[in-house]
């Protein structure tokens, strides 16, 4: 009796180990299907990025009919691509009728046999909402890294108060009440901008890819000083990365506004505290950030150099930006403030800059995840308050040269790299 017990249980357990595999054995491969998702979503990368800055109410108002053709210079390839459209500062719903997407030529002319239509869950048009963003469909354009790519878009209602991103030497061409010209191989544009509208970022799939650096700041970092397309330090840095014999698969961002602060919004654009969330850390496949900000904050006050800000406030605006950062999983690259001796009036406050500088190195490199110090390379040491002479333009803005020179100080190992040279690395 003992015996016939012990067995139907035996049989039971049996039997419910049997009924229990098949579903098992389905979870198993499921998740192999969803691992194998999240790797395909996670292998998108934002290529090219750009800062939203509010024009004002009447700075950017386009017709009805209108179509503009916006430039961006990819720093990592991909191949597919998608396109993020922006409404950041829209009064309005932004109705974008048609949009595509090519390699770009030269000027208004994009190449031939390269343009494709941009689609929004399959539809051609798509709204996008007040203060909102709207991520494109995939297009399967294979483009390599440090191509030009165009986007056109045409705006039947025409529209308000557009979002901008500074266009860092590129132009924009504007085609105004011409009708839908997205597909035109040369833009019959009726006027030019220095700024872009509408996009924030476009993204490339890559399946070799590894990540994106985010480099967030002030002018130096949108490129002031240098004179010509591609030269700013962000730029060099994504060159430099680019050579390595053994690629590090990450893309360069330049998300630089000038006089940007960390504490608070300039005349046209939000603060890194107010922007971080919206502009950085929702870039696609984002690892690292380089800041390199905080040097407006303290030139503000220059001609009231006892008031606040002081260095410790920055230091502290920098510590929110980091631990937000942090809670994200990127890391983060800290800098020094570089000189800027004779820029509107910024000399009365440099004993602020020089103790933001003595705080990073000391404390603040206990935050971050490495340090460049930019100020170490860039001052005179016959002078240390002042820039090298032969970098020297307005008295805080390097030229081309000490752009190049800043991308060649970073060191990389600080972003993976087992080789490299210069800066700090912890």
């Amino acid at each position: 009796m003992k015996l016939g017990r012990r067995w139907l249980a035996f049989v039971a357990a049996l039997l419910l180990a049997a009924s229990l595999a098949p579903a098992a054995f389905a979870d198993g491969r499921d998740g192999q299907r969803n691992q194998g998702s999240a790797r395909s979503e996670n292998l998108w990368f934002a290529a090219w990025a750009a800062m939203q800055v509010d024009p004002g109410a009447t700075a950017s108002t386009f017709v009805a009919g209108t179509t503009v053709r916006d430039t961006m210079w990819l720093t990592f390839g991909g191949d597919k691509v998608r396109v993020k459209f922006s409404n950041a500062f829209g009064p309005a719903p932004l109705v974008i009728g048609a949009a595509t997407i090519a390699v770009k030529s030269s000027e208004a002319t994009v190449a031939p046999g390269t343009v494709h239509a941009i689609t929004f869950g399959g539809k051609a048009s798509v709204t996008v909402p007040i203060q909102g963003f709207v991520l494109s469909d995939p297009v399967d354009l294979r483009v390599p890294s440090f191509t030009d790519v165009s986007v056109s878009i045409f705006l039947p209602e025409g529209s308000g108060q557009s979002a901008q991103f500074p266009g860092s030497r590129k132009v924009t061409y504007i085609a105004a009440g011409a009708g839908d010209q997205t597909g035109a191989l040369t833009l019959p544009y009726t006027s030019t901008s220095a700024n872009g509208y509408f996009v924030s970022a476009l993204e490339v799939y890559n399946r070799n890819g590894t990540g994106a650096i985010a480099c967030v700041g002030d002018s130096i970092v949108a490129g002031s000083g240098s004179d010509a397309e591609n030269l700013k330090w962000c730029d060099r840095l994504a060159a430099r990365i680019n050579s390595l014999p053994h690629m590090l698969g990450m893309s360069t961002l330049g998300l630089g506004l000038g006089g940007n602060r960390v504490l608070s919004g300039a005349t046209t654009n939000l603060s890194a505290l107010a922007r971080l969330d919206r502009d950085v850390l929702g870039q696609a496949g984002l690892t690292h950030i380089i800041l390199a900000d905080g040097i407006n904050d303290l030139g503000g006050t220059a001609l009231t150099p006892n008031l606040p800000p002081n260095a410790d406030d920055v230091a502290y605006g920098v510590r929110q930006l980091v631990e937000r950062a942090h809670a994200r999983g990127v890391k983060v690259i800290g800098t020094t403030m570089g000189p800027a001796w004779g820029f509107r009036n910024y000399e009365l406050v440099d004993f602020k800059r020089l103790a933001y500088n003595e705080w990073m190195r000391t404390e603040g490199v206990k935050l971050v995840d490495g340090l460049v110090d930019f100020d170490k390379l860039l001052n005179d040491p016959a002078n240390p308050n002042h820039m090298q002479p032969q970098w020297l333009t307005d008295g805080i803005h390097p030229n081309n040269d000490g752009h190049q020179a800043m991308a060649m100080y970073i060191d990389l190992r600080l972003l993976g790299e087992t080789g490299g040279n210069g800066g700090h690395h912890r």
